[in-house]
């Protein structure tokens, strides 16, 4: 399946079909399986690692000992660095997050893993929404060209982890409206969540699902307002809202073309966004096994991913922490990294122009 067809699958909500594979003879009596989580405990890619932790015990053949390890650091770079250097034997997973793909196309010389080279068993997309302080920034939530006028006069804070992290994508939306935050690195996402109902930031973003389940009853005491989603990318090129966040809920595309005379986005800058959408919604998270893992493990890895997905208590879980996106398994879900990693030349000169320009370099 080509990754426009896969897009297309993505944004309209429906599963990736697969034909069906061969029996594996891969066995795991005995062994203990590490999922490495480049991230502190407690943030959206430790809960994904952790979710799969006891389903993958149950549905590994010969039922292995399933541990999580936490090895955070420079925006997931330790853990997947030490990832690289695992041996491909089935007994060391890596989860993946946005943060993980925008430290591999600009974190530089730290920089010594490449997700193209690992082999990616599941990918799920995870939306993005965007919400701000009324009291702050004057946004209302019911005029998208009012709030980016506000927006561009307001004094905004945003925090983010550092200057190469998941965050990007939200500056550079943010740019692209015409409105650009202060920064205030060194923030988790949880902390950036406390920060702004504390009013120490005055601008935030959330997973789609994160949003729907921890800041809409800010939203109903008046204290945040929504603003907008990033959208979903379609196989045309085109963006679209995010359908799990509520008709109401305008994409980045309606925001620019609700101050820019309906003309669409284009441009450099939105093509390099477009890349970020895709990293950031389509590969938000994902699981991958390392460099030289053979066919029969990884088989058995993706044969797994497929039974714990028909799992009535796994999707239960997987509905109230990720939401109703769909997911990809095997190639289609290694399709889905490498649309998100590969960026032109030409695109990737002007970004690290735009991080020199907007943050003094990527370093």
């Amino acid at each position: 399946m080509s990754v426009r067809k896969l897009m297309a699958a993505a944004a309209l909500g429906g599963g990736v079909a697969l034909a069906p594979m061969a029996a594996s003879a891969a066995d795991f009596s005995g062994k203990t399986v590490t999922i490495i989580v480049p991230f502190k405990e407690g943030g959206g890619a430790s809960r994904y690692g952790r979710t799969f932790q006891p389903f993958l015990a149950k549905y590994l053949p010969g039922k292995p000992k399933i541990v999580v390890l936490n090895k955070p650091g420079g925006s997931s770079i330790l853990g997947a660095n030490y990832f690289q250097k695992q041996k491909g034997d089935g007994l060391t997973l890596l989860t993946c997050s946005t943060s993980t793909m925008t430290s591999f196309l600009f974190g530089g010389s730290k920089v010594k893993y490449d997700p193209n080279s690992w082999r990616v068993a599941i990918a799920n997309p995870l939306g993005t929404a965007f919400y701000a302080r009324s009291d702050q920034t004057g946004i209302t939530g019911k005029n998208a060209k009012k709030d980016v006028e506000a927006l561009r006069k307001a004094n905004l804070v945003f925090g983010a982890k550092n200057k190469t992290s998941a965050e990007l994508r939200a500056f550079l939306a943010f740019d692209i409206l015409g409105f650009f935050p202060k920064p205030v690195f060194g923030l988790s996402t949880g902390k950036q969540r406390k920060a702004i109902l504390r009013g120490e930031l005055n601008i935030n973003y959330d997973s789609a699902a994160k949003y729907n389940k921890s800041v809409t009853k800010w939203v109903k005491k008046g204290t945040v307002t929504p603003l907008m989603n990033l959208g979903l990318l379609l196989p045309d090129g085109s963006v679209v809202k995010d359908p799990f966040l509520g008709a109401e809920s305008p994409s980045v595309v309606e925001m620019y073309q609700s101050v820019n005379g309906g003309k669409k986005p284009s441009g450099t800058h939105w093509q390099v966004l477009k890349n970020f959408i895709a990293m950031g919604v389509s590969a938000s998270k994902s699981m991958a096994l390392p460099p030289g893992t053979s066919d029969d493990v990884y088989n058995t890895y993706v044969d797994t991913f497929k039974k714990i997905y028909k799992d009535p208590k796994f999707l239960d879980i997987v509905k109230k922490d990720m939401g109703k996106y769909p997911h990809s398994f095997g190639k289609d879900a290694q399709a889905v990294i490498k649309f998100a990693t590969t960026m032109t030349p030409e695109n990737k000169k002007w970004m690290n122009a735009w991080l020199e320009k907007k943050f003094g370099g990527s370093s």
